[in-house]
Order: C-alpha cells, then structure tokens, then sequence
C-alpha cells in the first residue's frame, strides 16, 4: 500500500479530528465564530458538490470573485480536499481584465459575492459551465447561478475521497500584481503552501494563543500565506473582515488581545492616523511587520513609541512568500531600530542568495539579484513556459530585485532591477533618492521614476506627498537633496501630487506614473 499525502496536507481535517470545537476563525462583519470541526464541514460539503453535482475533477480550475468571508475558506479548503485548482480573481479589476484571466486559466465554475454580480454577468469565459452565487444571495433573473447556502444545506458535510493527492500538485493559481507587466498566474502547489505553514509557524513562535487579524484581500498571496494559513495551522485564531477597516482593527487589537499584525507600510499609516490610536491599548501585540513595498521610517515611529516592536519583511508570489523577515524576537530595541530598514534573514524553509551578474554569489555589501529558493518556492507560470524559464533557472526564483547584504548577514533591498534606471551611464536606483526626500519633515511619501532626457539619457522625475499643512516648492526639495546625494542621483523634476497611485497590497504603480508623465 502506498503512502497517502491527502491527510498531511489536509490541516483543517487533522485539526476537526482531535480539537474540533476549538476555536479557529472569527467572520467580524457578521459576528460569528468558526470552529476547526465547522469549516471542516463546510469544506467537506462542498467538497463532496463540486465532485458530485458539479463534475469537476482533479486538475479543473474553480474561481472565486469575493471579497474576505468564509465562504472563500470553504473553497480553499474544499480544493485541499479535492485537488481542483482555486483560482482567486481581483474584485478591483474591471470585467475586461477579469476575462482575461478566465481566458489564461480556463475555470469550469465561477463563485462570485452578490455585490459583483453585474461584473460577473459580463465576464466573458467560454469554459465557465457553472456559476454560483456566495452569502446567501439570489441571483439575478437570467443570470442562472446557483445560491451556496443551498449546497451547504443539501450535503452532510461528509467527504470520502479517493483522489490521490501529491504535495507537487498545483492548488492555487495567484496572479502577480502586474506592475510591471501583464499579470501572469503563478502556480503554487500544496507544497508549497504547507511548507510556508510550517515555515512560519516556527520562525514567527506562532501558537494555539496567536490571534491575528487577516486584513490583505484572499486574491493576494499575503491574505492567505502570510496570516491566515499559518496561523490556523499553528492553532491560533484569525479575524477576518470585507474590506480593511483601520478603526475596526484597533478595536479588535485591543479587544481581542492581538498578538501580531501584518500589512502593507499605507495600512500601518492609516491605523496610526485614526484619533484612537494614541488611546489604544496595543501591548498584546507582539510585533508588526511591513510587507509589500519600503517603509519609511515615519510610518514605524508611532508604534515604536507605543512600545512595539515594528520590523520588516520581504517575500513575492513566487516566493512563497514568506521569504525574509526581520527577527524581532531575537534583537533588542537598539538592534531593531539600527536595522529597520533590512528586510532580516531567511524564514528557516527558505533560502536566499545575492548573484552578481556571473550568477556567482555576491560578497557582503556587493549589489546584486536577490535570488530565493526551497519548497516554499512556486512551481512556475500557469501555461507560459517562456515566464517560467526566465523566473525560475536550476531551482532558484529570479526576484528582479537588486539586493545587499551586511557583514551580520542581514539583507536589504535596495530597488526593483526593472525600476532601475541609467542616468549618464551610472545606475540609479530610485528607492534611494525616495528615502532620503521621504526623510523630510514636511513629505508624507515620495516616488521617482526615470524618464528620457537628450543629455544624460535618463534622469529622475519625483512625485512626492505632502503631509497636511506643508508647504514647499520642487525647488525646496533639490536645495534639501543637494549633498545628500551624487549629482547624477538628483531628479530633475519635481512635481506635488496628491497621491501616488498603488496596488491593492502597497505596492506603487511606477508603470503608471510614466505612463501618465507628461
């Protein structure tokens, strides 16, 4: 008899087995709390539809259209089971961009929340056979959907699968951001997954008294791998919400007694901004981490001085992503704030180098590409061989990210290698010059993007935020950038937005400022 994986990489299951009133998730928009032994039910009913009524099979792709709810756990859960392949779409794309990826990944069933029901009515998709309406919506007329919670009823909960299950079978299809080009489907196995589970759960402490609030969306890598996954694997608990509420999340902090929260470096800004937040009480936090893009300095200070321990973390789709992170619990305050900037040391299932152009590695501060590897690692793009092959070389996940790394072994990312621009023959990295203007008192963000120049080739154009109340002119800001940094490093142009265009995780747009440079 051979070896069967489907109870391994089944959690949810083991977990109902032997702590099923436990405790597990918390849906905070509806007041309602999950055990492991409830979702397991829900997972398993709906497991036992998509095999049955539905006829979907190992290996077919299911997509979800919905914000953050449990439903959208039930599907995760139910393709752990079943072997089909989720496919979370992006609720801000609009129905052209949303067709486009139907059209890349070719999902049989469409799951959709109410309120993106017109969206959903014009998607096109020649391979979408059924379509099935979440939160106990009707569809509308026409629209031939069939209403979840009516699943959920009509089966017992109970599934006796016989598919066979192997940990490099493919379990979600996450798209890239797309910042720098057309969003490609990266494949993600279950062991990957189950592997960054593991991998957080030990780097990060994390146990059955962790709770944490999930506040990046489920049709990102973060809303599942980075929160929610790893600490319903560790036995912990999870807050979930439709949208980031940044009120909502003090409240809870306080509360429900917290243990750590993750964001992107504009969420941390917004919870920071909220008048409540100098009266929160937020000692049950352990630490916060930083993902998704640079975090100013300004936006850790106000935790700092409520004593918390604010680091930052890197990690990609591909990645896994739970890549690089700052060991908050092994360094002390002074430590913390020396290295604020580094994105730490390798989680302990991940591995990283720093190649020079000869692929060989670099030497301790030496810039070169962060390159990472280990099973937490994506299988590849979703039917694009050509992706693949550039991406992913001898088992090594090519970032595009230039890296460094410090005499202690601490890394730092230094820019986006396709960010990266040639000003006089000298290459400028624009994270650089975006610290140092973000270093002034009066600037609340900062974003530089080289554009062509006759004379130098390249040179820099500088979008920068204002805080509230400040006052200044481009000229105040090359008088203050002079000396600070090398000439050919200075942009040339300045301009004051009123804000600087992002993804759904933080991440800016810099393909869209130059397209709208002008």
């Amino acid at each position: 008899m051979t070896f069967n994986w489907n109870q391994t990489l089944d959690f949810l299951e083991r977990r109902a087995s032997f702590s099923p009133d436990w405790p597990v998730l918390y849906e905070s928009d509806q007041n309602r709390e999950y055990s492991y032994k409830e979702l397991n039910q829900r997972a398993s009913a709906l497991a036992a539809y998509l095999t049955g009524d539905a006829g979907l099979q190992k290996g077919d792709r299911m997509a979800v259209l919905s914000r953050n709810c449990v439903e959208y756990l039930d599907f995760f859960f139910a393709a752990i089971k079943t072997g089909i392949i989720l496919v979370p779409l992006n609720i801000r794309l609009s129905a052209a961009e949303l067709s486009g990826m139907l059209h890349q990944t070719k999902p049989r069933l469409l799951a959709y929340e109410k309120m993106f029901e017109e969206i959903t009515a014009a998607l096109k998709s020649s391979t979408v056979e059924k379509l099935m309406v979440l939160n106990k919506g009707q569809a509308q007329p026409g629209l031939k959907a069939e209403n979840y919670n009516s699943i959920l009823e009509a089966k017992p909960g109970r599934f006796n699968s016989t598919i066979d299950i192997q940990p490099g079978d493919p379990l979600l299809l996450l798209f890239t951001g797309g910042t720098t080009g057309p969003p490609k489907a990266a494949v993600i196995s279950h062991r990957a997954v189950f592997f960054n589970m593991l991998s957080e759960t030990i780097s990060w402490q994390l146990g059955p008294k962790t709770i944490a609030p999930g506040l990046l969306p489920f049709f990102h890598t973060g809303g599942w791998n980075l929160v929610t996954l790893p600490t319903m694997f560790a036995g912990g608990r999870v807050l979930i919400n439709p949208t980031f509420d940044p009120e909502l999340t003090l409240k809870q902090i306080e509360e429900k007694k917290c243990s750590f929260l993750f964001a992107a470096a504009t969420m941390f800004h917004m919870i920071s901004s909220q008048e409540s937040f100098d009266k929160t009480d937020l000692s049950s936090l352990q630490f916060v981490m930083s993902g998704a893009a640079p975090c100013p300095v300004s936006v850790m200070e106000p935790y700092w001085e409520k004593g918390i321990k604010f680091v930052q973390g890197y990690g990609i789709t591909e990645g896994g992503p739970n890549n690089l992170y700052l060991p908050w619990s092994a360094l002390d305050w002074k430590e913390i704030k020396e290295k604020c900037q580094s994105v730490g040391r390798p989680f302990i299932y991940c591995q990283a180098r720093i190649a020079g152009e000869d692929g060989e590695d670099n030497r301790p501060g030496q810039l070169g590409e962060l390159l990472l590897g280990g099973p937490v690692t994506f299988s590849g793009y979703w039917d694009n061989p050509e992706e693949t092959s550039s991406t992913l070389r001898h088992g090594w996940v090519h970032t595009g990210d230039i890296a460094r790394q410090d005499e202690d072994g601490f890394y730092y990312i230094v820019d986006r290698k396709k960010d990266m621009y040639i000003s006089g023959g000298e290459n400028v990295f624009p994270v650089e010059v975006e610290k140092i203007i973000e270093a002034h008192h009066q600037v609340q963000e900062a974003a530089v993007i080289g554009i062509p120049d006759e004379k130098w080739g390249e040179t820099g154009k500088a979008f920068i935020v204002l805080k509230p109340g400040a006052s200044l002119d481009p000229e105040d800001i090359k008088n203050y950038l002079a000396g600070k940094l090398a000439r050919y490093k200075l942009p040339q142009e300045v301009i004051f937005v009123d804000s600087i265009p992002k993804s759904s995780v933080g991440k800016v747009l810099k393909k869209l400022l130059a397209e709208n440079n002008g």
